[in-house]
């Protein structure tokens, strides 16, 4: 969605473990200032506010506007979060988030609108509006890197459930007494396909690095992979039959490593859907690179400057 008019002006944020990316928008919906910084994850929850303002002040900075109150600041989060309270719940990345009231410490510093999200909800939404998406009523985005999520789009429109936190695909138990969690539980998927999983099954020091091993021929690796590739594809699969989504599209950097685990996980996924449903749900790649989060966060704004509007108009 673009085209809502700059009464309020938006700044994007996706916060992660690594990067803290930020970025101001043409009234088009292009990039138009950006700028990161390494993610204060040691110094804890306020450092990593601290970064936020200040590359949002930043970027409107470079602008040539001041942070004004009708702007909107949108924040895409790794974590669970509640969005209408504007709290994240934690964040495996980020030691020491727990019930971090991450909307209101914003609004506070910046003294204007801010909003939150999980990244895969924002991701997925990124997607539908100018990516794998686009066109499709019922649409699914998987992340697979760190941690592993989804996002959902439901007629149109992004999915939350009831309490706003939809999307754990992560956390289903698919091994019985499985490799333990950071959520506390035992055998999630999270805890068997993710990248921070395979390194450690592998004994290594990132996915990246067994993806390297496995393509030079290291057979331990290959099995680590194809292991963790397998449980992704089975569990995609039920995630098929439950859904019947048109497209399921993923991201994240398990995938982007190349090999044979995305085709090893496609095998799996066959194993694990009824042929029917799975014909009708194509399985593609993310289409929007490192400026996913940003780019999804800028259409949530620009959903709540446009739900702001309707009401304005309906008063």
């Amino acid at each position: 969605m673009t085209g809502v008019g700059q009464a309020g002006r938006i700044v994007a944020v996706d916060l992660g473990g690594t990067w803290v990316r930020v970025a101001s928008f043409q009234p088009d919906g292009t990039i138009r200032e950006r700028a990161r910084a390494a993610t204060l994850r040691e110094a804890g929850p306020e450092a990593v506010v601290a970064q936020i303002c200040s590359l949002a002040r930043e970027v409107v900075s470079a602008d040539s506007w001041s942070v004004p109150e009708e702007m909107v600041v949108a924040i895409a989060v790794p974590g669970p979060v509640d969005p209408v309270a504007g709290v994240m719940d934690g964040a495996p990345n980020l030691p020491g988030w727990r019930m971090v009231p991450l909307r209101a410490l914003v609004e506070a510093e910046l003294g204007c609108r801010c909003l939150i999200d999980h990244d895969a909800s924002v991701a997925a939404l990124g997607e539908h509006r100018r990516g794998a998406g686009r066109g499709m009523a019922d649409f699914v985005y998987v992340t697979v890197s760190t941690g592993i999520g989804a996002g959902l789009i439901f007629g149109g429109r992004l999915y939350r459930g009831g309490s706003g936190r939809a999307g754990e695909f992560g956390h289903m138990v698919v091994v019985e007494d499985g490799p333990l969690c950071h959520c506390g539980n035992r055998g999630c998927l999270e805890a068997v396909s993710s990248g921070t999983a395979i390194a450690l099954a592998a004994g290594a020091p990132s996915a990246a690095e067994v993806s390297r091993r496995a393509a030079a021929g290291d057979q331990a690796a290959q099995e680590v992979l194809a292991a963790a590739a397998r449980q992704l594809g089975l569990a995609v699969g039920g995630l098929i039959n439950l859904l019947n989504p048109d497209a399921i599209a993923f991201g994240g950097g398990v995938l982007a490593a190349g090999g044979h685990f995305w085709d090893q996980m496609v095998a799996a996924v066959a194993e694990g859907s009824f042929a029917a449903t799975r014909a009708h749900c194509k399985l593609l790649r993310s289409q929007l690179g490192e400026d996913q989060g940003l780019l999804g966060a800028y259409e949530l704004a620009q959903d709540e400057l446009a739900e702001g509007a309707a009401s304005v108009l309906l008063a």
